[in-house]
């Protein structure tokens, strides 16, 4: 019961965060994400939930083919968790303007197709994996079919996980 309560408290601060005001973001205690996530786990985990497909909210996706990992995709996402940490704030716009095809842009990525999944406050790969799949619209960016290959990122407590196809 007691582990219920934690995680259901965990997940709405996490869905939250997302809607919060920049001062009330600082104010709040999260979890430090891995410097160095692990992405064979990654990896695994998002293709475990793609060879299934299944529900996003009333989105129904069938089983999708495995993405690769891409060390590119994985500094736009690090590079991207580090501004939102220096700002203290969750959003797809960085501190310059930009957004995710902006940065990808500005790394050589040439890009036909693209999604970015953001998160704060996930301890592990799995939580991070689960509470994505949770909400609607990440989950519909982790089994959509058209994406290929994938990137995740992680500094102090965001997560930024991008998604693309060349």
């Amino acid at each position: 019961m007691f582990r219920n309560i934690l995680l259901l408290t965990l997940t709405l601060s996490v869905l939250f965060a997302a809607c919060s005001a920049p001062e009330d973001d600082q104010l709040s205690f999260f979890e430090e994400a891995p410097a160095s996530p692990d992405k064979a786990m990654l990896l695994k985990l998002v293709n475990d939930a793609r060879s299934e497909g299944g529900k996003c909210g009333k989105n129904s996706f069938a089983p999708a083919v495995a993405l690769s990992w891409n060390d590119t995709l994985a500094l736009v996402a690090r590079k991207h968790s580090e501004d939102m940490a220096a700002l203290g704030r969750l959003s797809h716009t960085g501190s310059d303007g930009s957004f995710v095809d902006d940065r990808l842009d500005r790394h050589g990525y040439r890009w036909t197709f693209y999604a970015e999944n953001l998160l704060k406050g996930s301890a592990t790969e799995q939580q991070a994996i689960q509470l994505w799949l949770q909400s609607e619209g990440h989950c519909a960016n982790i089994l959509n079919p058209n994406l290929r290959e994938i990137g995740v990122g992680t500094s102090g407590a965001y997560w930024t996980m991008v998604l693309a196809r060349k």
